[in-house]
């Protein structure tokens, strides 16, 4: 009897050991978060807070932030946007949208099309409608898609995909002469479509400054705005797509000032 009694514990501290052991495997996509603390800068906005950007050595000058609108760490969500909107929120029907009547039948602007409200002809977003400048000063914007472009282009930066404290995203890292290893990371924060979020850890939708652009016909659309859409299975094919106005979309901004 002792003998089988000791054969079963020694059995069920092995098995112990091999569960134990499973759990501690490190996960191969997981990166620490000095991966992503280097080239950090800190720039006073006009709220008097410190915020995070990093210099990625790009032509144009940008300093990316480290973190979404609204998050204190570079792998959480962060706030919420409708496009145009410089306040967070976590209803994005179209009654609750700033620029439409309740059925987002008529838009009060940014708007191209005669039959859908008062046509102004306006693209891009204006400062007072642009959520980094109203939120962080004059300096701090939501980027365009030539922004996204510059970050993103493969003689920047290279693109990882990887997870940071267990959350999925992108790494991008600087590949520019002197700025080698400065890196920012965006993760896949989904989008929040009327009162929820959806796609979390899935896909990435962030907001660009203009209605959205058919590349064929090269027409504007009045309701729908221009994202980016980063998507776990495709490291290189981070493209232009498009989302309702009135859609809540994660912002990361950059900052185009001195420093």
């Amino acid at each position: 009897m002792k003998k089988n009694f000791l054969l079963l514990s020694i059995a069920l501290v092995s098995l112990s050991s091999i569960v134990l052991t499973g759990c501690e495997k490190e996960d191969p996509d997981a990166i620490k978060m000095e991966d992503v603390n280097k080239g950090i800068q800190l720039i006073t906005a006009k709220d008097g807070k410190d915020y995070e950007v990093v210099d990625l050595g790009l032509t144009s000058g940008n300093l990316w932030a480290v973190c979404n609108m609204g998050a204190t760490s570079p792998e959480q969500t962060g706030s919420f946007f409708a496009w145009g909107e410089t306040e967070a929120k976590n209803d994005f029907g179209w009654p609750s949208y700033r620029w439409s009547d309740d059925d987002g039948v008529e838009l009060f602007k940014y708007c191209l099309d005669r039959d859908r409200g008062k046509y102004d002809g306006i693209t891009t977003l204006q400062p007072e409608d642009d959520a980094p400048t109203q939120l962080l000063g004059e300096d701090w914007h939501i980027p365009s898609k030539q922004d996204f472009n510059e970050l993103t282009t493969k003689k920047n930066c290279t693109a990882k995909w990887c997870k940071l404290n267990g959350v999925g995203g992108f790494l991008f890292t600087s590949v520019r002469k002197g700025y080698e290893g400065n890196s920012i990371f965006i993760p896949l924060a989904g989008m929040n479509d009327s009162d929820h979020a959806r796609f979390v850890g899935q896909y990435g939708w962030y907001w660009c400054n203009s209605l959205y652009q058919d590349p064929e016909s090269l027409k504007y659309s009045t309701t729908e705005a221009t994202c980016v859409w980063l998507e776990h299975g495709d490291v290189d094919n981070h493209v232009v797509k498009s989302r309702p106005r009135r859609a809540g979309l994660p912002i990361r901004a950059i900052y185009t000032g001195s420093y």
